[in-house]
């Protein structure tokens, strides 16, 4: 915790810049409470965490908000707070919330909205993420969480990257397209990974941005589309995941026929090198599905090739029929993710899998269709 009352009821607040030696002085002098479960706290001045208060016996209010406060959320928290100092109306530190019984790290009040302010650090189920986010957003709070900056940052720019589910849980879409804002403590910056395009598992493609406290505003900037150059050095970068997934997919798999993909190639008389190019392309909200695309994708023709249909054939009933029998996500946005597949394949005439589309022809295609789907949502 960084702020604590005293007998007489004064809040004291430990930011960036107050004196160490004064909080020496007012430790040894000052009794400090809790401004939410009015319980003693002591003020720890050490020399792995900045000083900051703690509850003397450990209690529910203690074991609910603080949950063991890293040295880099403390820092986090006030590094943050210095920054929104100079940019909004009002910010309180700690402030807590008794209509909500929520504390968040900071809470502003800008342009008459509030702001409800989560520096997160350390991994929170999703169920409380998602307890949270509703109670700010029922009180008319809008919640913004700012995750912490991954310990290891690939070189910036268009880089292939693992995110957890820790970092997944905290995507924001601006115009369809997913980013990510993190805060990193130790370069006091935020980082943007932005036009994220999902890969498979942990894996994304993103733009990776720096940007420091004295170039960000707020609200807080959203991410541009990618320019034409950076479109095609991410397809690029795509182009080159599909080739190690097919490889690895075929030298590696230890279920042989049992495989549905590899049973595919087999029964289409295909070797993956074989495969169309249209087959392995990122679509929009792709990520609904867990596979890799050209893996699903491939379902989709030996789906075609068993039922003897015709791309143009694969109406909303059909794709429903599709995911059950691919053993795919039966959800609304998997649903979307084939539609917008199949839409693309329509859009370029491909009706089987003999049809042959140039690589030119696709990229520019695929480039206008993530622009124009981007603006058109």
């Amino acid at each position: 915790m960084l702020v604590a009352h005293t007998e007489q009821g004064q809040l004291i607040t430990i930011t960036l810049g107050t004196c160490l030696n004064h909080l020496q002085q007012l430790r040894q002098t000052t009794t400090f409470y809790c401004p939410q479960c009015k319980q003693p706290l002591q003020l720890k001045i050490g020399r792995v965490k900045i000083p900051h208060f703690a509850h003397k016996q450990l209690n529910d209010c203690d074991a609910s908000f603080t949950e063991g406060e890293s040295p880099m959320h403390l820092l986090g928290k006030q590094q943050l707070f210095s920054f929104f100092q100079k940019r909004v109306e009002k910010v309180v530190l700690e402030g807590y919330l008794s209509r909500l019984q929520q504390r968040p790290d900071l809470f502003i009040t800008h342009r008459q909205q509030h702001y409800a302010i989560e520096f997160q650090c350390s991994t929170i189920p999703f169920e409380q993420f998602n307890e949270r986010t509703t109670g700010y957003e029922k009180h008319g709070i809008i919640p913004l969480w700012i995750a912490k900056a991954p310990n290891k940052i690939p070189t910036f720019g268009i880089r292939k990257i693992s995110l957890s589910q820790f970092y997944q849980q905290f995507f924001k879409r601006y115009q369809n397209e997913l980013y990510l804002i993190t805060y990193d403590t130790v370069h006091s910056r935020f980082i943007y990974f932005s036009n994220l395009q999902y890969v498979q598992g942990r894996t994304w493609l993103a733009n990776i941005q720096p940007l420091p406290l004295d170039r960000q505003h707020f609200p807080f900037f959203v991410p541009k589309r990618l320019t034409e150059v950076y479109l095609k050095e991410m397809l690029d970068l795509y182009k080159l995941q599909r080739v190690n997934f097919l490889r690895t997919k075929v030298i590696f798999n230890r279920k042989g026929l049992n495989d549905l993909f590899l049973r595919g190639l087999y029964e289409q008389r295909l070797t993956y090198e074989q495969l169309p190019n249209y087959i392995g392309i990122p679509i929009c909200r792709g990520e609904a599905i867990p596979l890799f695309s050209a893996e699903w994708q491939s379902h989709v023709f030996y789906f075609l090739r068993i039922f003897n249909l015709k791309i143009s054939q694969l109406d909303e009933v059909k794709i429903w029929a599709f995911l059950r029998w691919s053993k795919l996500p039966q959800t609304t946005e998997a649903l979307l993710a084939v539609e917008r597949y199949i839409d693309f394949l329509c859009m370029l005439g491909v009706e089987s899998i003999i049809n042959k589309i140039e690589d030119t022809t696709l990229f520019h295609h695929l480039a206008s269709e993530l622009i124009a789907f981007s603006e058109k949502n």
